[in-house]
């Protein structure tokens, strides 16, 4: 995780911070959010179709509809088409 925090910071010069938490993810990743105060929460997806993520459930639209500590960047994966920035 530190290889990545410091290949984001060298290419964009964006800071991060890693964690490593227990528990509902999205529920965690807003509890973290509100702790740390960022300038924002970028998560990616997964690119599960409507019904797959209404009965599974979507970590990124929770943290999109519950965390109010910083606004919610969500980024299309591989999976859903799109090629890694990394």
């Amino acid at each position: 995780m530190e290889d990545l925090a410091i290949e984001a910071f060298k290419t964009s010069l964006v800071r991060t911070k890693a964690r490593i938490v227990e528990g509902e993810a999205g529920k965690v990743i807003c509890q973290e959010a509100e702790r740390l105060k960022p300038a924002a929460v970028i998560l990616g997806t997964r690119g599960r179709g409507l019904i797959q993520s209404v009965f599974q459930g979507s970590v990124s639209e929770y943290c999109f509809h519950n965390c109010k500590a910083a606004p919610v960047i969500i980024v299309p994966g591989k999976e859903a088409g799109e090629q890694s920035v990394l």
